[in-house]
């Protein structure tokens, strides 16, 4: 998955744009996009969603009006849709693949915004053609930024960003839970924890835990008490947007992690540290080479 800048600053660059320019995007920039969403075929769990961009065209610019967004989203001009089934590290997944994508649509050009819960599933679902078994989580919205300047101002915003989210001590720990990693010691792995730590997430509940042990670092799901309410969730028939979250982080730490030189891989094996409360889960390991 190759970028034409560097990851870090594609993840600090990249923010939840709600309103766009009246502009098409351009063919060159969406044939692009379209290319690289099409080679994101497989998760590092192995689970296999898919996604299509979908764009408004040239003397129907009004195409896209009738996918409802309640109102979040001012002057999309394309969407990326994807569809997962929803079982065993699928979620997770399809987070890790779609923030990829956006991260490609950020080096476009192109700003994005995550749309769990806040569009007509129904509508969405047809531009798609569900298999049996299949959900759509979540979309997201594209088009060029209308504010320019935030867009360029990414080092305010990087910082801003940094500062609403929670840190270190209470999200990286060494070992087991209610021992804090302390930032000295994460070594080449500082950056990509750090860009962890900045991943959207809905609601901005930052759901992920990682535990350093060894060269392995296991990713925790920390679920939100009564998140999502009953009554939203039970409206909206959302998706286990958290999972989604976790992939989400998993991308960032891995796609940093290589650009670094680190490598590694994901496993499935749950490691014997006992978990904090019941509200916490075990997601995966990123496990790092030998030598």
């Amino acid at each position: 998955m190759d970028f034409n800048q560097p990851v870090s600053r594609l993840i600090n660059k990249r923010y939840s744009c709600r309103t766009y320019q009246d502009l098409l995007i351009q063919a060159s920039d969406l044939a692009s996009l379209e290319d690289f969403a099409a080679s994101c075929q497989i998760g590092p769990l192995g689970n296999q969603p898919r996604f299509k961009v979908i764009a408004a065209k040239e003397g129907d610019s009004a195409s896209l009006k009738g996918l409802g967004t309640y109102g979040f989203i001012k002057n999309p001009t394309g969407f990326i849709i994807g569809a997962s089934e929803d079982k065993l590290g699928a979620l997770e997944d399809f987070g890790y693949l779609m923030e990829t994508i956006l991260l490609r649509a950020t080096d476009l050009g192109l700003g994005s915004c995550w749309l769990g819960g806040t569009f007509t599933k129904s509508r969405f679902s047809r531009q798609l053609s569900l298999l049996d078994g299949e959900i759509i989580p979540a979309v997201a919205a594209i088009g060029y930024p209308a504010d320019q300047s935030t867009w360029q101002d990414k080092t305010i915003r990087a910082g801003a960003r940094a500062h609403r989210r929670l840190p270190w001590e209470n999200i990286f720990f060494t070992n087991k839970f209610g021992k804090p990693l302390n930032p000295g010691d994460a070594g080449k792995y500082h950056q990509p924890l750090d860009l962890v730590r900045i991943a959207p997430s809905a609601s901005n509940k930052q759901p992920w835990r990682i535990v350093k042990e060894g060269r392995n670092w296991h990713f925790f799901l920390q679920r939100t008490a009564k998140y999502p309410p009953p009554v939203f969730d039970f409206i909206l028939n959302l998706a286990d947007l958290q999972r989604v979250d976790i992939g989400i982080a998993m991308a960032h730490f891995e796609l940093s992690a290589r650009e670094n030189g680190l490598k590694g891989k994901w496993i499935t094996q749950p490691p014997d540290i006992p978990l904090p409360d019941q509200l916490t889960e075990y997601s995966t390991t990123w496990q790092e080479d030998e030598g």
